[in-house]
């Protein structure tokens, strides 16, 4: 094999990681830009709602009818409102956590077995006695292999962790929302009497 063929097939591994990198560009993007249109969508109802609840307390005929539009069921309404986005974002952070894991997944195996095939060529076509340099090459290369193992596992962990954490974010947010509702409740129950 000459240099010209190893170049090639290095120049060929190299466009692979190229074509990943891109991709995850793209999913990125893609996955930044949903998350833009939720934040919008959430602002804008957040925006109309306030603007409504501000029409009705501008045309309420006393104190009390304003105090009674901002109990429990505009709480309650808002921190709904809020659940059903934290909801749509988590969606979103998972499906994208998933694609990288399919794309990393995907590339760490493009990328070993190239790795593997320019190895081989190198060592089928390496000259008479260089034995030596071949099988030190090979164990440096099972090396950059077993990195890509350990890179492989400390992604999936990693996703997991970031599952986990928003698993946890959304259920601590629930609990807020439960908690204001269990304090609102009793306020409602007084001025009902």
């Amino acid at each position: 094999m000459n240099h010209d063929q190893v170049s090639a097939k290095l120049s060929h591994i190299h466009s692979k990681n190229l074509e990943t990198v891109f991709s995850l560009g793209e999913a990125a993007i893609e996955n930044t830009q949903k998350l833009v249109e939720l934040n919008y969508d959430a602002s804008k109802n957040a925006l109309l709602h306030a603007q409504d609840n501000i029409q009705h307390i501008i045309t309420a005929k006393d104190p009390k009818a304003v105090t009674e539009m901002l109990q429990a069921e505009t709480l309650q309404e808002v921190g709904n409102q809020a659940i059903a986005h934290q909801r749509k974002v988590t969606k979103v952070l998972r499906e994208s956590g998933k694609e990288y894991a399919n794309v990393v997944e995907a590339s760490i195996e493009q990328a070993q077995a190239g790795m593997q095939d320019w190895v081989n060529t190198l060592a089928a076509n390496a000259p008479a006695g260089s034995d030596v340099f071949v099988s030190a090459f090979k164990t440096s290369m099972n090396s950059v292999m077993q990195g890509f193992e350990q890179f492989r596992e400390a992604s999936k962990d990693a996703m997991a962790t970031v599952e986990k954490s928003a698993d946890q974010a959304f259920d601590a947010f629930q609990g807020q929302i439960a908690q204001v509702k269990k304090v609102a409740a009793p306020t409602k129950a007084r001025k009902a009497a």
